[in-house]
């Protein structure tokens, strides 16, 4: 027992060392975005010598509602296509478990660790005609984050006993209407689960929009911090305060839904 003891404070040592190297940085944007423009230069975890609350104000009139439309369409339209498509997806290949289906799922968890190249992205939306336009970025975020998504779905479906799909095929279910009405229900934990995740990994996103919109009218809210970094002015304050705005409503959704990401990710677990 006295062994174990010390062990496990040694774990809570080595978690308190790695917590503080996170919240540092955190501490110190949160800090700097109440400082002045020459005090914020600095970016200590200082305290403000004076608290400028102002700064939130001026990011707010900064076409600030117009980034936060974009990325609330942009987003909710994204995690709609990735869960709908992965889902349907996931449920086609479980079920008829062929050598089409088989090879198919392989072909796209290779997505998982294929990287976004840029040019060839770019080219294939121009050819489409949907090349910097919001709704083509929706379809880039489809493709690149459906791979993760199409795996959680396959591994919970495999554990949803197939004598479901024949009492509901001999009640009348079948196709579309057997995955939605008796398929679809029973997927709430894993749907909560990447849902949340898609929804944090769009919300954050700021390379790919960067190439992908050719307006600053389409600008989600992670490229609004460019409005206060420029070549020749760095508002660090500004920024800050921009970054505090931008990841709040990431961070409000995590905390209020994190069990349904923990248990979406344990009940996958089980399953697989």
């Amino acid at each position: 027992m006295k062994k174990v003891k010390k062990t496990n404070r040694m774990l809570e040592i080595i978690l308190w060392l790695f917590s503080v190297v996170t919240i540092y940085p955190i501490l110190m944007v949160v800090f700097t975005s109440f400082k002045g423009k020459g005090e914020s230069s600095y970016m200590s975890i200082k305290l403000p010598k004076e608290w400028h609350f102002e700064n939130y104000l001026t990011v707010l009139e900064k076409n600030f509602v117009q980034s936060l439309g974009n990325s609330v369409f942009i987003t909710l339209i994204s995690v709609a296509l990735i869960v709908t498509l992965a889902a349907f997806l996931s449920f086609i290949i479980v079920r008829r478990d062929d050598m089409i289906c088989r090879i198919a799922y392989k072909a796209v968890t290779l997505g998982i660790i294929a990287p976004f190249a840029a040019m060839p992205t770019i080219q294939l939306m121009q050819k489409l005609g949907i090349y910097g336009s919001r709704f083509g970025l929706c379809l880039v975020y489809s493709a690149l984050y459906m791979p993760f998504t199409a795996m959680m779905f396959t591994s919970f479906i495999k554990g949803i006993p197939r004598e479901l799909d024949e009492a509901a095929v001999m009640d009348g279910a079948i196709g579309a209407r057997l995955f939605v009405l008796v398929i679809l229900p029973l997927l709430k934990p894993v749907l909560a689960t990447t849902g949340i995740l898609s929804f944090m990994w769009v919300w954050n996103e700021l390379q790919i929009p960067m190439y992908l919109l050719n307006s600053s009218s389409k600008w989600t809210l992670p490229l609004s911090v460019y409005n206060f970094y420029g070549q020749f002015s760095h508002s660090w304050n500004l920024v800050c305060a921009d970054v505090v705005l931008v990841s709040l409503p990431v961070v409000l959704i995590y905390i209020f839904a994190q069990k349904w990401v923990i248990s979406g990710m344990t009940a996958g677990a089980v399953k697989g």
